[in-house]
């Protein structure tokens, strides 16, 4: 997807991340992956909010719409085609089991996304439904999507089981370059959705380029030489959780989490759900980014921590560092969303910023419960994840429904925010219990960094009520700077800053 970035998280990220990120001292095992991976991910930050800006200017909001649209369905095939084997590749203690999982996961996911090729003859109908003939025209490149995003996701959980963080992390970095040149090139020369299609197939193909050589080096050596038919049988019966449940739980979730991108264009316009897109990315995009590092790693030392006893101090550790991570720029956004798109990516794309301002909360639970959910599979609790899946599929669902039918896009974005936050905050109380955090813990990070970040929000309110757009992004920036500045005094995190040692390969 679009790496976008704001001036909140360019604050928080360059003021903290090295001193905050010191407070795993008493882990190890954490503070280096996660660093290196940071690395890359704060690059794909800044190459994504420079891009943005010249993005929203080359492209209409109909281009955003119908790439928000393709990728929406790649989304909900993204479970299918694996059948989440690539979950098998962390959990299996033995070499050999990895190197066979990775490859059966690889399989399945060529196979199976070239299957849904043979279901082009159906792409008018699907078309008819949103009574929008052009998605009929971009429908056959899903399964290639699929085969180049998966494969290079795969790959990722693969190097991050040998801990190869700097590989994953250069990955990264020629992904976000390719994406953002392949799209401002093309953007050039046409305003189609065909820039941002392939370009965003062109960043995962160049990063599972990167990753070729390294793969074929560690896969080769952990099967060493001997590929073992046997033994992928015995995985499949093995790891037969994740088909039955991990799977249709996962594939649930992720059609829960792009409803409104397949129901916003039923109810309204290729504009709207542009519009809406580009205020889902702004936020949700980086955040996730920020959450898919903590998660590859916190779902390697969550297997460690299980079995040795301390998996409530790693998961409270993580759920503070997410939270202090997104608290700052969706606070900034929601007080400030409009005039900052205003002022970065023009007038037209005002309406995106008051989006931003009715579904912050639900993408600030989302983004605190991304890392979290590896918990189902660390704890083995595939059926309980089934359920809360199917029961957040339900709530989202009935909440797009009751709102598109009133005809109004944001009473629509705010019963999706409630029914959305709804379900995500179970869902973080329910994994934090699962792994023993004690209730205390809980509740104490939401406090905390309310309080700290009293100063900077009036700070942004006060230029959004008397100031023009500029200057409320320079207060955006400012006000980061002290949300920061205060979390590392409070925190005392520079003190611990000279204690960070590398600690990665």
């Amino acid at each position: 997807m679009d790496l976008p970035y704001t001036y909140s998280s360019t604050g928080i990220i360059l003021s903290l991340l090295r001193s905050l990120l010191a407070e795993f001292r008493s882990d190890s095992g954490l503070r280096g992956p996660i660093l290196k991976l940071l690395s890359g991910t704060g690059y794909a930050f800044m190459v994504g909010y420079a891009a943005k800006i010249i993005l929203l200017r080359l492209y209409p909001k109909e281009a955003f719409g119908m790439f928000g649209f393709i990728i929406a369905v790649v989304t909900v095939f993204m479970p299918v085609v694996s059948l989440r084997y690539e979950d098998a590749l962390m959990l299996s203690k033995d070499e050999r089991d990895g190197a066979h999982s990775f490859l059966l996961a690889s399989s399945l996911t060529i196979i199976l996304s070239a299957s849904l090729w043979l279901l082009l003859p159906f792409r008018e109908n699907i078309a008819s439904l949103y009574d929008i003939p052009e998605v009929a025209d971009w429908l056959w490149v899903v399964p290639l999507i699929l085969i180049v995003n998966r494969l290079a996701k795969i790959s990722e959980l693969w190097l991050t089981r040998k801990e190869a963080f700097g590989r994953i992390s250069a990955g990264q970095v020629v992904n976000s370059t390719s994406m953002v040149s392949v799209r401002i090139g093309a953007g050039i020369l046409s305003n189609s959705p065909a820039g941002l299609i392939f370009g965003f197939v062109a960043g995962h193909a160049a990063a599972l380029l990167l990753y070729a050589s390294k793969l074929r080096s560690s896969v080769g050596s952990a099967l060493a030489g001997e590929f073992s038919m046997e033994r992928i049988r015995y995985l499949v019966k093995r790891y037969r959780r994740f088909p039955a449940f991990t799977m249709p739980a996962a594939t649930i979730a992720a059609l829960a989490s792009q409803l409104p991108a397949l129901l916003l264009l039923y109810y309204f316009d290729m504009a709207t759900l542009g519009s809406y897109t580009q205020a889902y990315s702004v936020l949700f995009i980086p955040l996730s980014l920020l959450g898919g590092a903590m998660a590859q790693v916190f779902f390697v030392r969550a297997v460690e921590a299980r079995r040795n006893h301390s998996l409530d101090h790693v998961t409270d550790t993580i759920h503070k560092r997410m939270v202090l991570l997104a608290w700052f720029p969706v606070m900034a956004l929601a007080i400030a969303g409009p005039d900052v798109f205003q002022f970065l990516f023009g007038g037209q794309w005002r309406e995106a910023g008051v989006m931003v301002q009715y579904i912050s909360p639900w993408i600030f639970l989302t983004a605190v419960a991304s890392p979290l959910t590896r918990l189902f599979d660390v704890l083995e609790r595939q059926r309980l994840e089934l359920l809360v899946s199917a029961l957040m599929f339900t709530v989202m669902a009935i909440a797009l429904v009751i709102g598109g039918s009133t005809n109004n896009i944001f009473t629509t974005l705010l019963f999706l925010t409630a029914g959305g936050s709804l379900v995500r905050s179970g869902q973080i109380l329910l994994l934090l219990r699962l792994s023993g955090v004690r209730a205390s813990r809980m509740l104490w990070p939401y406090v905390q960094y309310a309080v700290l970040s009293i100063p900077s929000a009036a700070m942004i309110i006060a230029a959004v009520i008397w100031a023009s757009p500029f200057i409320v992004c320079l207060a955006v920036a400012l006000a980061g700077a002290a949300f920061s500045a205060i979390v590392v005094w409070k925190e005392d995190l520079l003190s611990l800053k000279s204690s960070v040692q590398p600690s990665e390969r």
